[in-house]
């Protein structure tokens, strides 16, 4: 699609986030149920990678070789300081924040080793807002992302790894059977598991790799998936509701009532497709326009992450995150169409 068909679209910063960081990377970032953005900053380099020969092919390490300090920081508007938690020193390496009922948070990373039968690794820690470790679980392997409910049930999504086995994972035994085999599971805040994604009942091929998750509401998630991309809604008492999509690739997504919004696509990585939900037998999506988003000096967003709640879509690039609901691009996408 050539740049004139494209609509640009303003959409301001909501949080630079560069005076709280001082400095420091951010090395997880997450939406919760209430919509309030959260990052974990990281005292001190990043060691989560392992190289096996100078230039050559680096894998990611579950655990750091000395503790690390983190910070938990919360935006819930664009105008309010960031509300800080202090963690104590920690080896494992973080990848995703969400918060919890009665206060507490829940801090995971994506790679989680295969030990026994009787001892896996944990790749998860539930802290008070004091930063006081409360419990280890262990979510599995390969985590994609994690989206917390209201009532603190935690929506696990897998990459290829973690459906298909590595790291001792997937030997062919029961045992070793990997955690997210179906790439979605659902835990209760203690780690134990309450369901699967099943693809039969959905009509759709098994999850080889889970691009992107959005947990709408306690009752309702959405997820879409390689090898097809279907567009899989999920309620709560209710048959599995399926869309044929034509983007391949997108890593988040925004869901409404009437209509989706996808973030990057294989083929367009910093632009946004919207469509209508069509169909009540086969459905299937018609496109409502595709967008750039710019900020209000008009430079470009490329946000290097997404996440998708709800109808609000947020991205991040740098030190600054911009959001955006599904209400403001449909009533963009009447207004240019």
């Amino acid at each position: 699609m050539s740049e004139r068909e494209l609509t640009h679209l303003e959409v301001p910063c909501f949080v630079d986030f560069s005076e709280a960081l001082a400095g420091r990377e951010v090395v997880a970032q997450g939406v919760g149920p209430d919509l309030d953005l959260w990052l974990v900053a990281l005292d001190g380099k990043r060691d989560d990678r392992m190289s096996f020969t100078p230039g050559g092919a680096s894998f990611a390490k579950s655990h750091a070789d000395a503790p690390q300090s983190y910070e938990v920081l919360r935006y819930p508007s664009p105008d309010a300081e960031p509300e800080s938690i202090l963690l104590p020193p920690e080896r494992l390496n973080f990848h995703f924040v969400q918060p919890l009922p009665d206060g507490d948070l829940l801090l995971a990373g994506a790679r989680c080793a295969y030990v026994d039968k009787d001892a896996h690794a944990r790749n998860a820690v539930v802290y008070s807002r004091q930063g006081v470790a409360r419990r280890e679980l262990t979510l599995g392997d390969g985590i994609q992302d994690i989206q917390a409910t209201g009532d603190g049930r935690l929506w696990v999504s897998y990459f290829d790894e973690g459906v298909l086995g590595n790291r001792g994972w997937g030997r062919g035994d029961i045992d070793s059977e990997p955690i997210g085999r179906s790439g979605l599971v659902q835990f209760d805040a203690t780690g134990r598991r309450l369901s699967e994604f099943d693809p039969r009942a959905a009509g759709t091929d098994i999850i080889i790799d889970c691009y992107a998750l959005n947990v709408a509401s306690d009752d309702e998630t959405w997820l879409y998936f390689y090898t097809d991309f279907p567009l899989v809604r999920l309620r709560d008492g209710a048959k599995p509701v399926t869309w044929k999509t034509p983007v391949a690739g997108a890593s988040a997504m925004a869901v409404g009532a009437t209509h989706v919004l996808f973030g990057g696509s294989y083929s367009a990585r910093s632009q946004f497709e919207l469509y209508v939900l069509h169909g009540r037998r086969e459905k299937t999506l018609a496109s409502a326009g595709t967008f750039v988003f710019v900020d209000p000096e008009g430079e470009r967003w490329q946000p290097t992450w997404m996440r998708g709640r709800g109808p609000w879509l947020y991205g991040g690039e740098g030190t600054r995150a911009f959001r955006i609901d599904l209400d403001t691009l449909v009533a963009s996408a009447r207004v240019w169409h």
